[in-house]
């Protein structure tokens, strides 16, 4: 009898160690880490499709974050910035040159909000991705047009992290969403997430980099894709 009940007490245990670990691996919110997407083309060109970006990595610190992505099978390297403190997005352009551009908020409006206005749904649909517990999101544009769908964690503490994209009326990092930018759409989707330590010097220009106005770095991608 007596051990039958530490069997009992051991399985009990056993179980609550998994539970916590479980917890800690997989549904732990963090402030500051790295989030790794895979990336896929929507209705790229086929002869360009090869040259498209297959994965991309975001960092995040202190309600900035920094997503980086490598194309032209490693000729061509795109990041970008998000900065709520100074209601900046900057892009990095490093192709033929090392090119940078510096958009404010009216700049942002006009060019990174580029769905036509839209309400959001929550139709309460759950599932995992990289680990993490998220919800749909359904954008329902008074155009007409039709819906799109994404999902977004609640569980990775960035303060509203899509100030600056096409998303910005969902509060939530997105894990598995579409997003065009100089001209190429792509489909990302969440593969892992990690805490770690993320130097401030991610979120700056490098000093190599020379200026140019956005869209003139708009027009010069948009003419690669």
């Amino acid at each position: 009898m007596k051990r039958n009940y530490f069997l009992v007490l051991l399985l009990f245990s056993g179980i609550g160690l998994f539970h916590s670990c479980s917890e800690g691996l997989f549904g732990k919110k963090i402030k500051e880490g790295i989030i790794e997407f895979k990336a896929e083309p929507v209705n790229a060109k086929e002869s360009m499709a090869m040259w498209a970006p297959d994965a991309m990595e975001v960092k995040f610190k202190d309600g900035m974050w920094t997503a980086g992505l490598e194309a032209g099978m490693g000729a061509m390297r795109m990041d970008f910035i998000s900065d709520p403190n100074k209601k900046q997005f900057i892009s990095l352009v490093s192709f033929l040159g090392k090119f940078s551009s510096v958009m404010d908020m009216t700049e942002i409006e006009s060019t990174n909000y580029y769905f036509p206005d839209y309400d959001v749904s929550y139709p309460g649909d759950k599932k995992q991705i990289a680990g993490y517990d998220c919800e749909k999101a359904v954008l329902k544009f008074k155009d007409g047009s039709p819906s799109v769908e994404v999902w977004y964690t609640k569980d990775i503490e960035v303060k509203t992290p899509n100030w600056s994209n096409a998303y910005y009326k969902i509060d939530g990092v997105l894990m598995d969403y579409n997003l065009k930018k100089f001209g190429l759409e792509l489909h990302f989707t969440a593969t892992s997430v990690q805490e770690a330590t993320i130097d401030p010097s991610v979120f700056e220009i490098p000093a190599d980099y020379k200026s140019k106005p956005n869209a003139e770095l708009e027009k010069m991608m948009s003419g690669f894709f």
